[in-house]
Parts: structure tokens; sequence; C-alpha cells
């Protein structure tokens, strides 16, 4: 009898582990299909990132970055573009800026925006500043135009902005040799 027990008790235990290894083979495939998924895709990536490493490195010299083509990143002049500005009236003479607008749209400048600087009317020296290069290029030649000082002339990148160049019209504004050509003209 024990032996019967025994046979009964072992044929029900094998029973119980066949139904449970059942189950756990189908929780295995769905883990084993969801790590073998998670593993192409990671290696997808690998792969990607590899080829990415490999094609920078083996780049010819003499291709240049997307973003050294821009136009606020040349050293050299770009041929007939056309410098977008903006011309603030910072010393507080009305009709100032609109008049330094003029002069520069006489002079193939597009003046996008005139207005009175929000700093207020007490900035004691004209200055242009750069809006899209970190070397000048744009507000220098700005300030060629009107006269102003080179050392007047800064960087202060603001990419947000549609414009390359503001203008902030001080209290030397007489000095300028715009202001001075102005007043031949009769502007």
């Amino acid at each position: 009898m024990v032996k019967r027990r025994r046979n009964f008790r072992q044929k029900n235990l094998a029973k119980r582990k066949r139904g449970r290894t059942s189950r756990n083979t189908r929780k295995k495939t769905l883990k084993e299909r969801f790590l073998t998924v998670a593993l192409w895709t990671l290696s997808l990536v690998n792969f990607v990132l590899i080829a990415s490493l490999l094609s920078d490195f083996f780049a010819s010299p003499n291709e240049k970055p997307v973003s050294m083509n821009l136009p606020g990143n040349s050293t050299e002049e770009p041929q007939g573009e056309i410098i977008t500005v903006e011309v603030l009236n910072a010393c507080g003479v009305q009709g100032l800026a609109h008049d330094f607008t003029e002069y520069l749209r006489q002079n193939n400048f597009d003046v996008v925006n005139v207005g009175n600087y929000p700093g207020g009317f007490d900035l004691p020296r004209t200055t242009v500043l750069d809006r899209v290069s970190i070397q000048n290029v744009n507000a220098t030649k700005i300030a060629k135009a009107l006269g102003v000082d080179e050392r007047q002339v800064q960087p202060q990148l603001e990419e947000s902005q549609q414009l390359m160049v503001t203008v902030l019209i001080g209290k030397d504004y007489k000095t300028l040799k715009a202001y001075k050509q102005m007043r031949q003209d009769g502007m």
C-alpha cells in the first residue's frame, strides 16, 4: 500500500509539475520575446551610433559641418547678402532713429525695426551689436557705414530674432559720419 500511495502521489505531483511547467513556459516565451526584441533594438541603436562615429572619424578634411556653413559663422564676406538691422534710439532725441534708418536704407541695408531702446535714453556712446556672429562680421559693416568706432562693436548673440544687427544710437550721435552726412544732405 505504501508503494501505491507513493505512486499515486508521484503521478499527481508529475501532473501538477507538468501543468506548472506549461504555464511557466508560456511566461518564459513572452519574456524571451520581449528580451529578444529589446536586444535587437539595442543592437540596431549601437550599430547606428558606431556608423555615425566612423563616418565622423573618416570624414574628408575638406568637409565642413553644416553649422559652419551658416552666414554668421563665416569669416569670408558673403557676396550680396542682405543685412537685417534694428535701429533703436538710446539718447532721447525725437526722430533720430528714423533719420538713421533712412540713411542705412540709402546704403542698401534692410532696416526691419525702428524704435526706442528699452534700457532708457542715457547711453553715452553709439553701440552696434552683432546678433548672429561672434566675429562681428555684419556689425562691422554697419559701424563703418555709420562711422562708429570699432571698439563700440560687440557680439550679443540672440538667434531668436530675425535680425542680424542692432544699432543703439547714443548721445555721441553728432560725432558720427552718418549724422554729418545727413546734415549736409538736408535730411
